[in-house]
């Protein structure tokens, strides 16, 4: 590789409820050890893993870790002030529903939920080479709701930082991603669930891996 040439750059956002998925997966308190023994457990597991999609969720942030994508090409995670206090918040609501909204978290307590984003994402981007861009404000909000428009303005900010870098969206939100394929979100990220993102990650590193022809 010329010295003199960046190496293309590769860009994810985690959407919240990836992060939770780990979580939910590994149990209380989250640790490294655990996670790791779980992808290992289902490294070879079909994509998408039907029985507990959570699986992809967690694999899908195992491939990051390496902080390249192929060769010398960079995969960074990188994400904001509102994901880490939405995880954080998140894993300290209670697990039983909300008679109101229907929405219910992990039941965490707070130390084990501030250390879920100590650990676990800061983890993931000091590994991966990526960082935090702070405060954002939302973009494609609507059709997205408020939350959903602040984790895709982390992606827009990221992609104004870098317009050479490919920006990705990981998120098990179906109206997320359904915005995104219908074409009603601005074009600077590509949103896509865990099992799509696995499956070009692990795509790209195969065509990497194959033998090239003498010339």
């Amino acid at each position: 590789m010329n010295p003199k040439i960046a190496a293309r750059r590769h860009v994810v956002v985690f959407d919240c409820n990836v992060y939770l998925d780990v979580a939910q997966l590994t149990g209380e308190p989250f640790t490294w050890a655990q996670a790791s023994k779980i992808a290992a457990q289902h490294a070879s597991s079909p994509i998408p893993f039907k029985a507990e999609p959570a699986v992809d969720s967690l694999r899908t942030i195992a491939v990051c870790t390496s902080g390249r994508l192929a060769g010398e090409e960079l995969l960074e995670v990188w994400t904001s002030e509102h994901i880490r206090a939405t995880v954080v918040y998140k894993a300290m609501q209670s697990a039983k529903p909300d008679p109101t909204t229907g929405y219910r978290g992990l039941g965490w307590s707070q130390r084990n939920a501030e250390s879920l984003a100590d650990e676990l994402l800061a983890g993931i981007v000091n590994q991966s080479g990526g960082g935090d861009t702070g405060p954002q404000f939302p973009d494609g909000n609507p059709p997205l709701d408020h939350e959903d428009g602040l984790v895709f303005g982390t992606c827009s900010c990221l992609a104004r930082e870098d317009p050479l870098c490919s920006v990705y969206c990981v998120t098990r939100d179906r109206s997320f991603i359904e915005a995104h394929r219908q074409g009603r979100l601005p074009g600077h990220t590509r949103v896509l669930p865990p099992d799509v993102f696995l499956r070009l990650v692990r795509a790209t590193r195969a065509r990497y891996a194959m033998p090239r022809p003498r010339v």
